[in-house]
């Protein structure tokens, strides 16, 4: 790879001639006419030396040189001053001391002088020892994409990276200013910056969050190294540990990620490489969605329309993989709306006039096709042919529209009130071993069930608001169990919150087999439900209640006969209780078992025993109430 040099010269002819000399000797050229530009550009594209005009005006009062060395691999850098002795200008050797470079050369026409010296300062950098761990190494590499942000150009290389799951580090240089973006399989993870108000501490403090006492105490502790910014929250009492922190450093980290997406100066450079998940740590976002929340942020109108401006007269539809990418996305409801409702029916023209909002339609249509995820068709589509959610293929009339009955809107009402306080399991009417297609499938009914398009005859007033808080919550819930990994960390917090005596952290497996087995269960699949239960056990072996379902499994469809399956599953209903001796359903199990192999004394002892330790267990009494019926019927008769 050819090694890049970057040359800060403010005299164009003198530029462009080392330019020429550069390029010509194989070296990759980055020019900059002034220091703020030089800086941006070291910064960003970490060149393998600069050389400097030992004219060159100060920044903010200091010299280029200083600047450079005072940043992360400045130490490292080689820097050449080059005079202007082919003006007879030179200034001489004592004119860049202050410029703490390398080496020094009187004039910028001696070819042969430059090169040689050149090559030697960067030979030498190259044999120095270079970091093999943590962001450092990562930045060590040449960048594998970089430009000037007022080029616009970003958006089609974070779509790409996503597509390739890259990991890498994205760095924004502007003047003084360096932001990063780290990346992990394509997806923002973590941000950094070099402004102080862009660093957690200000932003929870300028929203109130923490005080200014608390705010300097956070500072305190994450300056001295005692704690990360996350865990000092905890410290300090401004955060719960948990899910509420994670939701505080998603909500700080999209923030500033989409600002720094913003920028419409200075450059940017991406670093491929992983080396940096040793130091900072990933927080969980939509991979997609800062592209568009900051192009909102800083493109003009003009922008999406010019873009857009070919397909005015075909059919958008969103495409197959809509459905998938949805929680890469991160679509806000009004975002969810329209897009749902382009199903190819209408032209790209009357969805943009039917809109409300023309600049969100516009960012969004821009957007959705940026990423991929809405195509266009010369016709329109069949309207059985769309993927996803199902909507009234044409907007309301513009007419007064009548009342919605009130029969129905209580009926919504009270379902919403279902969904909004429900997990998100129960908000989409799954269980936990609900699979993605599962997940999908209740996702497009719960939406298209309460999306307001589905109502669009009538007038929805509050109930409007009503549904669009529904639809958040509904979407919430797909983007989380639509992906195995969060759902992991979901299923995790509710049994962690689950008001149920465990001998040990919950199994996140063991559960959703516990769970399996259960439905399978009360389908009659006693063989299946088993099975489930024998994985679940072996997953983690130590919980009681476990051991109880695998008892009554194993008497249902364990192998031998009666006896000997009724034996078996003693011996389980013996190690639950040997784990948690106050459990009722165990000992109900036994009793059960004991009566169903002919020992109906046996059973009512236990029961008895039972109810003498927990006299409010109501279904201890209904198994002993039938015990009795049958001896009763049984001595009758």
């Amino acid at each position: 790879m050819a090694r890049t040099v970057l040359i800060a010269e403010p005299h164009a002819p003198t530029l462009e001639l080392l330019q020429h000399m550069l390029a010509q000797a194989g070296y990759r050229v980055l020019a900059a006419d002034e220091p703020g530009r030089a800086l941006e550009a070291c910064v960003s594209e970490r060149p393998d030396a600069v050389l400097l005009a030992a004219d060159l005006p100060r920044y903010q009062g200091s010299t280029l040189g200083k600047l450079l060395r005072a940043t992360e691999s400045g130490t490292r850098l080689p820097l050449l001053a080059v005079d202007k002795g082919h003006l007879g200008k030179a200034r001489g050797v004592g004119s860049v001391l202050d410029l703490m470079v390398n080496a020094y050369l009187a004039d910028a026409t001696k070819r042969d002088e430059i090169l040689g010296r050149l090559d030697q300062l960067i030979s030498a950098a190259a044999v120095a020892p270079r970091p093999t761990t943590g962001v450092a190494a990562t930045l060590g590499r040449s960048p594998v994409a970089s430009g000037e942000m007022k080029s616009r150009a970003l958006p089609s290389h974070l779509h790409s990276w996503y597509r390739l799951a890259r990991d890498g580090v994205l760095v924004f240089a502007h003047r003084e200013l360096t932001r990063r973006v780290y990346f992990v399989r394509g997806a923002p993870a973590n941000y950094d910056s070099s402004a102080r108000q862009d660093s957690l501490a200000s932003w929870l403090g300028d929203r109130g969050i923490i005080t200014e006492a608390q705010h300097q105490e956070l500072l305190s502790m994450v300056a001295g190294g005692e704690l990360s910014p996350g865990a000092a929250l905890v410290a300090i009492g401004a955060v719960e540990a948990g899910e509420p922190l994670l939701a505080l450093l998603r909500d700080w980290a999209r923030a500033k990620i989409s600002q720094a997406l913003a920028m419409s100066e200075g450059r940017f450079s991406f670093y491929a490489g992983d080396e940096f998940a040793s130091e900072v740590p990933s927080i969980d976002l939509p991979a997609l969605a800062p592209i568009y929340e900051a192009v909102r942020l800083s493109w003009p109108t003009k922008s999406f329309a010019s873009a857009l401006g070919p397909h005015m007269k075909e059919y958008p539809a969103r495409s197959p993989d809509f459905a998938r990418e949805l929680p890469a996305l991160g679509l806000s409801t009004a975002d969810l709306s329209l897009a749902l409702s382009l199903t190819g029916q209408r032209t790209l023209r009357e969805v943009l006039a039917d809109s409300k909002d023309l600049k969100h339609a516009l960012a969004l249509l821009w957007y959705l096709s940026t990423v991929q995820v809405l195509s266009y068709s010369p016709a329109p589509r069949d309207a059985g042919s769309q993927s996803g959610v199902a909507l009234p293929a044409q907007p309301a009339s513009r007419k007064r529209r009548k009342a919605l009955p009130a029969a129905k809107a209580a009926e919504l009402g009270d379902e919403a009130v279902k969904i909004l306080t429900a997990s998100y399991f129960r908000a989409l009417g799954l269980d936990i071993t609900a699979g993605s297609e599962e997940v999908e499938r209740a996702y497009h009914d719960a939406a298209t069930r309460f999306h307001p398009d589905s109502y669009a005859e009538f007038e929805l007033g509050p109930m409007g608001d009503l549904l669009a808080s529904v639809l958040d919550k509904l979407s919430a819930a797909y983007r989380v169990l639509s992906d195995e990994a969060k759902r992991k960390a979901y299923v995790s917090f509710l049994l962690g919150r689950a008001e149920v005596a465990r001998a040990e952290t919950p199994n996140v497996e063991a559960e959703v087999e516990l769970k399996r087995g259960e439905n399978l269960m009360r389908k009659g699949d006693w063989s299946g439900a088993l099975t489930a239960f024998e994985r679940a056990v072996s997953l983690n072996a130590r919980e009681p209640e476990y051991y109880s379902y695998l008892a009554w499994a194993t008497f249902k469809a364990g192998p031998g006969d009666a006896a000997h399956r009724a034996k078996s599953a003693l011996k389980l209903i013996k190690k639950a209780l040997a784990i948690n001796p106050t459990l009722e359903r165990p000992q109900i199990i036994a009793a059960i078992i004991e009566d169903e192999i002919g020992d109906p004394a046996e059973a009512r002892k236990l029961l008895f025993k039972l109810l003498k330790s927990c006299p409010g267990c109501l279904l201890a009494k209904k198994v002993l109430q039938g015990i009795n019926r049958r001896r009763g019927a049984g001595e009758k008769a």
